[in-house]
């Protein structure tokens, strides 16, 4: 399975299912963009700061996995953390 944003391929997901969907990313180039986005969402600690980033990044709609046959599924804004770990909802 792969990871989108809008129609940027960000890694290949090896999946592990379950309530919510978790694995490991493989990230591809185009993830090192993200990385401040990511850092962002996950830490606790601070408030989000939503007008720092693309709106369009902030909006679930334009996030997506393509699965093996190339059918897209839909998902809430994901979580990605440094050790590439990977999860989300589907929409």
């Amino acid at each position: 399975m792969k990871l989108y944003f809008l129609n940027e391929s960000l890694g290949e997901i090896d999946i592990i299912e379950g309530l919510y969907m978790y694995g490991e990313i493989i990230p591809s180039i185009n993830m090192e963009k993200f990385h401040d986005f990511f850092s962002g969402i996950m830490d606790e600690e601070s408030n989000l700061e939503e007008e720092k980033y693309n709106e369009e990044m902030l909006d679930d709609k334009n996030w997506f996995n393509l699965n093996d046959e190339n059918n897209k599924k839909e998902i809430y804004i994901l979580a990605i953390y440094s050790s590439n770990e990977i999860s989300w909802r589907w929409r």
